[in-house]
C-alpha cells in the first residue's frame, strides 16, 4: 500500500464514488446531510446539495446507464436518485433489508444490480429499477464465522470482488459477492492512526475506485483528509 494526500474536506464521509472524472460524496447526519461532486484533481466542490434535515445520508453508488447517483438514507428506508450533473432529484423510493436501514450501496455491472448493506453481514442483490431485493449472501471469514457491520461498499473491477469497509475497524474487506466469503482483509490502520486521531474523528469509512486500476479514495468520518492507496 501507498498513501498519498489527496485534499482537505472535513466531511461526515458515509459515500464515496467516482466517475467520469468526478468523485461523488454523500455526507452523513440529520440537518447535515448533502450529496457533492468533487473535481478529482483539486478536491474543489464543482456543485453539492443539502437533503432534507429529517434524512441521514448514507451510501451512494453510481449507475453509468442513465447517469443516476443513488443515495441511500439510514433510518427513513429511503433511496433518493439524482441526476449525476445537475444533482437534480429525478426519485425517491422506498426500500426494505434485513434490518430496514441503509449502510453502503455499489453497483455490480456483471450482474447489472445494487449490492446493498445494512450493517449486518448480508449483502443485498437490488434491482435497479425498483430498488427491491433479488437475492442475498451472508458474509463471513474463511472460517464460516460472519463478519457483521459490513458499511460502505464499492466495486472493484479488477479483482471482480466487493470492498467493504466495517464499523469501527480500520481495515477494509474484499468478498467474493458469489459465495460471501472475504478473500483478503487490507488493514490500513497506518493510513491516520487512531492514537494520532483528534476525538472528533471517526472510523475509516469511504472507498472509492479512481481512474487508475487497484488505486482507492480512503477516508474517514470527519477526516481532514483523502487518500490514494493502492490496494494489493
Amino acid at each position: 500500500c501507498h498513501k498519498f494526500l489527496f485534499k482537505m474536506f472535513g466531511s461526515t464521509s458515509q459515500g464515496l464514488t467516482y466517475a467520469n472524472g468526478v468523485l461523488y460524496e454523500s455526507t452523513g447526519l440529520y440537518k447535515e446531510s448533502k450529496v457533492r461532486r468533487h473535481d478529482m484533481s483539486t478536491g474543489e466542490i464543482l456543485n453539492g446539495i443539502n437533503i432534507p434535515k429529517e434524512y441521514f445520508g448514507e451510501g451512494l453508488a453510481y449507475y453509468p446507464k442513465n447517469n443516476t447517483l443513488i443515495q441511500l438514507t439510514w433510518k427513513k428506508r429511503s433511496v433518493f436518485i439524482y441526476d449525476a450533473d445537475s444533482l437534480q432529484q429525478l426519485n425517491k423510493i422506498q426500500f426494505q433489508t434485513g434490518r430496514n436501514e441503509g449502510w453502503g450501496i455499489t453497483y455490480y455491472p456483471i450482474m447489472d444490480v445494487f449490492i446493498v448493506s445494512d450493517g449486518s453481514n448480508n449483502l443485498y442483490f437490488w434491482d435497479v429499477v425498483l430498488m427491491q431485493e433479488i437475492s442475498r449472501v451472508s458474509v463471513t471469514w474463511q472460517d464460516g464465522s460472519p463478519r457483521d457491520y459490513l458499511n460502505e461498499l464499492e466495486y472493484d473491477p479488477v479483482t471482480g470482488l466487493i470492498l467493504s469497509n466495517v464499523w469501527y475497524e480500520d481495515y477494509i474487506v474484499a468478498i467474493d459477492p458469489t459465495s460471501g466469503v472475504i478473500k483478503t482483509k487490507f488493514d490500513l490502520a497506518f493510513i491516520w492512526p487512531k492514537k494520532d486521531r483528534p476525538k472528533t474523528a471517526d472510523c475509516l469509512n469511504g472507498i472509492s475506485v479512481t481512474d487508475k486500476p487497484g488505486v482507492f479514495l480512503i477516508t474517514g468520518k470527519k477526516w481532514p483528509k483523502m487518500y490514494f492507496v493502492k490496494l494489493g
